[in-house]
């Protein structure tokens, strides 16, 4: 049975067979934990648009996802091959006239790790959407998606008055936090967290990225 990193390479390799005219150069592979799930994933690029690249690989590499656009810039396919999923998502690539493809595998006999705990509690009606470990510890560094409603600026300084009483203290604040795209970057003991916040559907998407160790910022 091929390991994870060896079961990437091997999608990305089946990936240039679909398209042989292609020139592929082999890069990052690596290990993530989606919601405590765990992928290995990889990327290649390739000589292409993005969008001429998904439709040669249209019933050669999996089925197209419902639910994206045929004329989408981010372009994803599924596949099931034994105990392990695969997807393939196609994105614009470095340069003009290139492609990035990048191959996340998931081994389905893999038990879900332990999620890490949120840095601080959400305000009220904002929901955890997902959280991206890059280790499998519960004090790695990790992002977590939240939902918010109202403008980006006001879930912003709602989540930052919670943060607050939990000890967090800001480093760097913009002089504009009620606009899109607004962020703090904060500290507590040796734990750091970027909050960025965006607008999402007439709500707020807050991301939090989080790296440092718990136990000394609990000192």
């Amino acid at each position: 049975m091929l390991s994870g990193p060896q079961f990437v390479m091997r999608a990305a390799a089946s990936l240039c067979l679909s398209l042989p005219a292609a020139a592929a150069a082999a890069e990052d592979a690596g290990r993530v934990w989606v919601n405590g799930v765990q992928f290995e994933v990889g990327s290649t690029v390739l000589a292409g648009e993005p969008n001429l690249m998904a439709r040669r690989l249209e019933g050669r590499w999996g089925e197209r996802l419902a639910g994206v656009s045929p004329s989408a810039s981010r372009q994803i396919f599924g596949r099931q091959r034994g105990p392990f999923h695969e997807t393939l998502t196609v994105l614009p690539g470095p340069k003009p006239g290139t492609s990035r493809f990048v191959v996340a595998v998931q081994d389905l006999r893999q038990p879900p790790a332990a999620k890490p705990d949120l840095p601080l509690p959400l305000p009220a009606a904002a929901r955890l959407v997902n959280v991206v470990q890059f280790d499998a510890s519960t004090n790695s560094a990790a992002a977590f998606t939240v939902d918010a409603p109202g403008t980006p600026g006001g879930a912003l300084r709602r989540l930052w008055r919670v943060a607050e009483t939990r000890g967090w203290r800001a480093v760097a604040t913009p002089p504009a936090i009620a606009q899109p795209g607004a962020a703090i970057w904060a500290r507590r003991g040796n734990r750091q967290m970027t909050i960025v916040a965006l607008p999402a559907s007439g709500r707020a998407r807050l991301v939090l990225l989080v790296a440092g160790d718990e136990a000394e910022a609990a000192r």
